[in-house]
């Protein structure tokens, strides 16, 4: 039976929606793209120096000039191939890669042609030896230049190499030749395959160190008991809301909150009970203040803030002192059979350029905010309006 029109819809997006290309995708086509520009001139110079020595300006000119042309056009292009940018969709990079192996392979045969076909009529022996040479020596480049996708890599090896053994054989050459000829196809197999294992470890071990390096950053800027933004990502997303209130101005609340009498709850609980209740207190601040421009954070011990631009301070208030309501009358559960309550005391400001001149201003507010709630005898919410004269 069909579905409803929504979800089949939100199901076509989903499926057309682009996927980002990987980092290490990303990196596989930044190298084969630079080596990719690397061979291109060398095919035409070898090219020019084997038709020099076996002449074949004088005796198949269409022929050498054709073979050349196409080397040069194979150069260019191999030149003319660009990167993408660093956030290129991952279907856009696979098919930039296969258009480059495409140019490879089709330089990988077209040399292989030649070779095969300057073996069987060229006359002159030096010819055929600078021939044979740089087939060894391009089929070696490509197995250690190229080793990212093995079985491309061993298809273009194959179409370097095997026209030439091919030609070997069909002149008569001496059975000591073909036979040289023949291992070291296999050694330079070999090595492509050893290449392309090398290449996966480079790669895993850098995809390791960018999650090592990711999860420091996300460390640097998480606190580790609640997964909340600590002291430090609070401090830069302060800087830049303040910042961005004085040019807009847009309004920005700022709530601190501190559990009341949390001393106690280590010292007759312990600490893994506080560390409980920190990780309660946390998740029904986070269900609570969950708009997505709004930032929850943890500035030490049992003291959190809560950013919220665009809304004023009395609709702030008022969610404040209902979060508040609220934790009072929520059990945190300890374990299977115990429970206990918390309370808060919380500081709300406005900010206001007039008499803020800066962060440290706007936060000093709110902190005297909270310690006024203290005074007052905790469990309850204040603003600056509220401090005495």
């Amino acid at each position: 039976m069909a579905r409803k029109g929504k979800p089949l819809v939100d199901d076509m997006v989903a499926v057309a929606t682009p996927i980002p290309a990987t980092p290490r995708l990303q990196q596989e086509l930044k190298e084969t793209l630079q080596r990719l520009r690397l061979g291109g001139p060398f095919y035409v110079l070898l090219w020019a120096l084997a038709g020099w020595a076996g002449n074949l300006w004088a005796h198949t000119p269409g022929a050498f000039v054709t073979i050349g042309l196409c080397f040069i056009a194979l150069a260019v292009a191999r030149f003319r191939v660009r990167g993408l940018p660093e956030d290129a969709v991952e279907t856009k990079v696979h098919s930039r890669l296969n258009a480059i192996w495409s140019l490879l392979l089709a330089n990988a045969a077209v040399w292989g042609g030649a070779a095969a076909w300057l073996l069987l009529v060229a006359p002159d022996e030096s010819a055929r030896t600078v021939a044979a040479v740089s087939t060894y020596a391009f089929a070696t480049a490509f197995a250690h230049n190229f080793p990212m996708r093995l079985r491309y890599a061993l298809l273009g090896i194959a179409l370097i190499y095997l026209p030439t053994l091919a030609a070997f054989i069909l002149v008569g050459s001496r059975i000591e030749l073909v036979a040289v000829s023949a291992l070291y196809l296999l050694y330079v197999t070999l090595a492509l395959r050893r290449s392309h294992v090398e290449y996966l470890q480079r790669l895993d071990l850098e995809d390791e160190l960018r999650r090592q390096r990711d999860l420091f950053e996300q460390q640097s800027r998480r606190d580790g008991l609640t997964g909340l933004a600590n002291r430090r990502r609070f401090a830069s997303v302060i800087e830049q809301a303040v910042a961005a209130t004085y040019r807009g101005g847009d309004a920005l609340v700022l709530m601190i909150l501190d559990l009341d009498h949390f001393k106690v709850i280590n010292d007759s609980h312990g600490h893994a009970t506080g560390d409980t209740c920190l990780r309660g207190f946390s998740a029904q601040l986070l269900r609570t203040f969950d708009k997505p421009n709004e930032m929850v954070a943890r500035l030490g011990g049992e003291e959190f803030a809560v950013l919220i631009p665009g809304q004023a301070l009395e609709a702030a208030v008022h969610r404040a002192e209902a979060f508040r309501i609220d934790l009072s009358s929520t059990q945190q559960e300890l374990d299977e059979e115990s429970s206990l309550s918390l309370a808060v005391s919380i500081g709300v400001a406005a900010f206001d350029p007039a008499r803020h001149v800066d962060t440290d201003a706007f936060y000093r507010d709110a902190d005297a905010a909270l310690y006024r709630a203290k005074a007052l005898g905790r469990n309850r919410v204040c603003t600056p309006a509220d401090i005495a004269p």
